[in-house]
């Protein structure tokens, strides 16, 4: 009986979600716009923290999730001092309510944010984190330029806490 009355929980649950979703062929014109993420990217990358800078190389692999409505990627960079190896799981939406899109990240290195970024007026794109670390304000401003054949991509990322740079990267990265 337990078992029954759990599928057909299931089942209800399961029919009322793909109910709600949008049946058109179209995606919105904001979601589609997401597309110049998917692919697989290698780049370089110069990280500079206080007087000091190191070369980084990474690689992004980037895919469609949840039916299209969003990006995956999985990131791995090599040449960050302190890491053999650092990793970094994404996953990018659009939030029509708020119109802004959304970059929620999780890394090796314990950090978990949520960049968010307005609609873009040309090919750049800037997502910033606004949060804590070690108790004082946390920024994380990251802007990304795509080139018209959406194949190159010029980035930078840099951290501010309390105000001050902490460290900046800035690279260029090509898909495959």
């Amino acid at each position: 009986m337990k078992k029954t009355k759990m599928i057909t929980l299931l089942s209800l649950l399961v029919g009322g979600a793909a109910s709600g979703a949008p049946t058109g062929p179209e995606l919105p014109k904001e979601v589609k716009t997401m597309d110049c993420l998917v692919g697989k990217w290698n780049g370089a990358v110069t990280m500079k923290v206080g007087d000091s800078s190191t070369g980084v190389k990474m690689t992004w692999d980037c895919r469609h999730a949840s039916g299209n409505f969003g990006v995956q990627c999985k990131a791995e960079m090599t040449g960050i001092p302190g890491m053999k190896l650092y990793q970094e799981t994404d996953l990018f939406g659009y939030d029509p309510g708020a119109k802004k899109y959304h970059w929620f990240s999780v890394t090796n290195g314990g950090e978990t944010h949520d960049h968010q970024a307005p609609i873009p007026e040309g090919n750049v794109i800037e997502f910033v984190y606004d949060g804590l670390q070690e108790g004082k304000p946390f920024k994380e401003v990251i802007k990304m330029s795509f080139g018209a054949d959406e194949k190159s991509m010029d980035f930078s990322s840099e951290t501010f806490v309390e105000g001050k740079s902490t460290a900046l990267m800035q690279g260029k990265a090509s898909k495959k």
